[in-house]
């Protein structure tokens, strides 16, 4: 199967991209299409070959809505100017006045002309719906609408509807392009070019032609345009851009650097290790600028309902017009009033309000490192009871320190800790790390007659006139120590010097700064039982279960059998679970929650590519602020539907009734979209105040 992305220019009904989505999903060529209205990106997967498909593809959006067109993704294209739009409107408001103060005689050809001109375009698109039979476009309606008033003598009114209506949709334009810079700010994240070093010197070249291996050079004040590891140089890095993260980050050579940190202080050989098309910063934009095909429940469930919704309330619009006049009631009332309902007929506040919406909170939690894959996932994370958390890395660190000392009679901690250190000295295991960490003397390497390491058992260092050993209980039984000290972990070490046992030392996980925090503010915003699951001995993971304050945990699990145990508890709790691990081996499970849940990703590409939701940063406060937006997110959401609704179904209630007349009903139709899509925008504006 083929997919193949297109841009949409013209495209400003939100009701008329779904029908444009649904017709083109119709095509028997067609395996799925998916039209995003805020990002005006259409995305089609073929299942068989087309001919003349942008042919095709046009013909459909110009019967929907005249002037729209669709171009491949990246082709240069014409875009619809506002430029006469002021004009005008300019001149139909001139008409309008000049109407009101005109000679009686001339009154009602004024105001037919301020009809004419500002409606003209809605009566153009109208005839043209009309005759591909889509006969429920906002332009028909509108067209109808003050077609109706024209003929009742209203010239005023219908112009006064057709000037409102251009504004309004020019407003709405306006408010979603303020949406996507707003959002879209964060795409500039890399440039164009880089500072290649080759054998004839430094020379600008453009991403594309860097290749792995080659060496970029990148100065104080510039992006890192390619993912690499340093070579010369040290400096601090701004990596908020990408994991939100304010503190700048220390950098030295053997360091690991990724695409879109920007640069602050001194200069870097950067040994590059993707292409520009595999760079960490361009799989993360890419995330994100795909992250409107898949839609939310709620975006899916209205664009049926707009479908459903416009041709019954225009049938009840008929029926208000002709119940009372068969009655008796005056036609002119009625169908003065049938007009209200035709206008207030129209689905955009819905439309457009909920997608943007789940827009918004996807680049809001871009700007903070959290990359949400689409809609559906904010839909699904507030509705998360349970999450399960991995241990290490998670939960923890993954870092391990000194925990206890265990010296046997006649030895002190003191020489038990030096012998492991010098032991230790070389090797890169986390444990002598930790040990490194705790303990610090004189080494010389001068002294090192023999060194050998048995990996997963331990090392044999001779140093100067000194045997020492160190490693597992096993590992010192192999060399004659028949009784060390039994420890209760299987992460301890034991040492020896010479012929005589020291004693050993056990370690333990640190807990990552604010987890404890984070989960208890992940009570507060809904979710009811946290559980871990652990490789780890029992022991170990009780001690970060109580320590965290978790519901449950689980412990001495194979990844096999993290999988088998997180679907029992899928099958077992209410409501929806997440999984939040770490790494590769947490994939199975990050794939069958229905939220899997990646911390501390970047640069991690089989997480990335897995996990629904992935946290770049890797502290846990993200975790807490991811469920915080997409719960606000669906608040808005509903706010924006009950508001839509709510607005629409009072000014149909009081135009039946006639209190309520034309004016009434397209500013309310104005204005309620304009009051949905600011409502949507608060969440913008609060995260910039955060």
């Amino acid at each position: 199967m083929n997919v193949q992305e297109y841009d949409i220019q013209n495209l400003d009904c939100a009701s008329c991209a779904g029908k444009i989505e649904a017709e083109i999903n119709s095509l028997p060529e067609v395996q799925s299409a998916n039209l995003d209205f805020v990002n005006r990106r259409l995305t089609v997967q073929y299942n068989s070959a087309i001919d003349q498909p942008l042919q095709k593809l046009n013909g459909i959006a110009a019967t929907i809505e005249p002037g729209v067109t669709i171009t491949l993704s990246g082709a240069e294209a014409s875009v619809k100017r506002n430029t006469t739009l002021w004009l005008v409107l300019g001149g139909s408001l001139v008409l309008m006045t000049g109407s009101l103060l005109a000679p009686s005689v001339l009154k009602p050809w004024l105001g037919l002309a301020a009809w004419l001109l500002a409606g003209h375009r809605v009566l153009i698109n109208a005839s043209k719906s009309l005759l591909s039979k889509q006969l429920f476009s906002e332009q028909l309606l509108m067209s109808i609408a003050t077609i109706g008033a024209v003929i009742l003598g209203e010239y005023i009114e219908a112009a006064a509807v057709m000037v409102l209506y251009e504004f309004g949709q020019w407003l709405e334009s306006r408010a979603l392009e303020h949406s996507r810079r707003s959002i879209r700010g964060m795409l500039s994240l890399k440039p164009d070019k880089t500072h290649l070093k080759t054998t004839a010197g430094v020379v600008e070249t453009r991403l594309g032609e860097v290749l792995v291996g080659a060496t970029i050079i990148v100065n104080p004040g510039e992006r890192v345009p390619l993912d690499g590891v340093i070579l010369k140089g040290v400096s601090t890095v701004d990596t908020s851009t990408l994991t939100g993260e304010a503190e700048p980050l220390y950098v030295n050579p053997g360091a690991e650097i990724f695409a879109g940190f920007l640069n602050h202080s001194g200069r870097l050989e950067i040994k590059v290790t993707s292409s520009e098309a595999e760079s960490t910063v361009t799989r993360i934009l890419n995330l994100i600028e795909n992250a409107g095909t898949r839609k939310s429940q709620q975006e899916k469930f209205i664009t049926r309902f707009a479908r459903i919704y416009t041709p019954v309330v225009v049938g009840i619009a008929i029926l208000v017009f002709l119940i009372p006049t068969i009655l008796g009631h005056p036609a002119a009332v009625w169908f003065r009033r049938s007009l209200v309902f035709l206008i207030v007929s129209c689905p955009c506040a819905l439309v457009i309000s909920i997608p943007l919406s789940y827009y918004i909170g996807i680049g809001v939690a871009a700007k903070k490192g959290i990359i949400f894959k689409g809609s559906e996932y904010l839909d699904v994370l507030r509705r998360v009871k349970t999450v399960v958390f991995d241990k290490t890395g998670t939960l923890t660190t993954g870092e391990m320190k000194v925990e206890k000392v265990f010296v046997r009679e006649g030895s002190e901690p003191v020489e038990l800790m030096h012998s492991l250190w010098l032991a230790e000295h070389s090797s890169s295991h986390p444990f002598a790390k930790a040990i490194r960490s705790a303990y610090e003397g004189d080494f010389d390497p001068a002294l090192v007659n023999a060194y050998s390491e048995y990996p997963g058992r331990g090392v044999l260092l001779q140093y100067g006139q000194d045997r020492l050993l160190a490693g597992s209980e096993a590992f010192l039984k192999e060399f004659g120590f028949i009784d060390p000290i039994p420890a209760k972990s299987h992460s301890a070490v034991h040492a020896a010097k010479n012929d005589f046992y020291l004693g050993c030392v056990t370690f333990s996980d640190t807990l990552k700064p604010g987890i404890k925090d984070t989960l208890a503010q992940l009570k507060t915003q809904g979710v009811e039982r946290a559980i871990m699951l652990s490789g780890d001995r029992r022991e170990k993971a009780d001690k970060v279960s109580r320590e965290t304050g978790l519901d449950e945990f689980h412990a001495e699990l194979l990844p096999s059998h993290k999988l088998e145990r997180l679907e029992e508890i899928m099958a077992r709790e209410q409501g929806k679970t997440a999984f939040v691990g770490d790494g590769m081996n947490d994939a199975p499970a990050l794939a069958r929650a229905d939220a899997g849940i990646a911390m501390g990703a970047i640069g991690n590409q089989a997480s990335v590519e897995t996990a629904d939701i992935v946290l770049l940063n890797d502290k846990p406060e993200q975790l807490a602020a991811a469920f915080s937006i997409s719960r606000r997110t669906g608040m808005l959401v509903a706010q924006n539907i009950a508001i839509a609704l709510g607005v629409k179904a009072l000014v149909m209630v009081l135009g039946v009734g006639g209190i309520s007349g034309l004016w009434e009903a397209i500013i309310a139709d104005v204005g309620v979209t304009l009051i949905v899509i600011f409502n949507s925008l608060r969440l913008l504006r609060s995260e910039r105040r955060a």
